[in-house]
């Protein structure tokens, strides 16, 4: 999702990057419904998660990717954290 924003924030030709991203979208959805079906306790966490990787999409400018990028990464570790205790 960076990188395809990255491309349109540049201006270029992003549909590849674009295409690329739905895929990984659609990769997403079995393991999101996977631990909101095992792990229940953790699907405020993974769903957080999701919304904070596709907030990339509402940047506006580099600055304001790099900080929703930041955040993705911080809800991801904060899922992966989460899960290691449910384990």
């Amino acid at each position: 999702m960076a990188v395809r924003e990255e491309i349109r924030l540049a201006g270029g030709d992003w549909s590849a990057a674009c295409a690329e991203s739905h895929v990984t979208r659609s990769a997403v959805t079995a393991p999101l419904l996977r631990v909101r079906l095992v792990l229940p306790e953790l699907d405020g966490a993974a769903q957080h998660a999701v919304r904070a990787s596709y907030g990339m999409r509402a940047a506006d400018d580099p600055v304001v990717l790099q900080e929703a990028r930041e955040r993705a990464f911080q809800a991801a570790d904060g899922l992966a954290a989460g899960t290691a205790l449910a384990a």
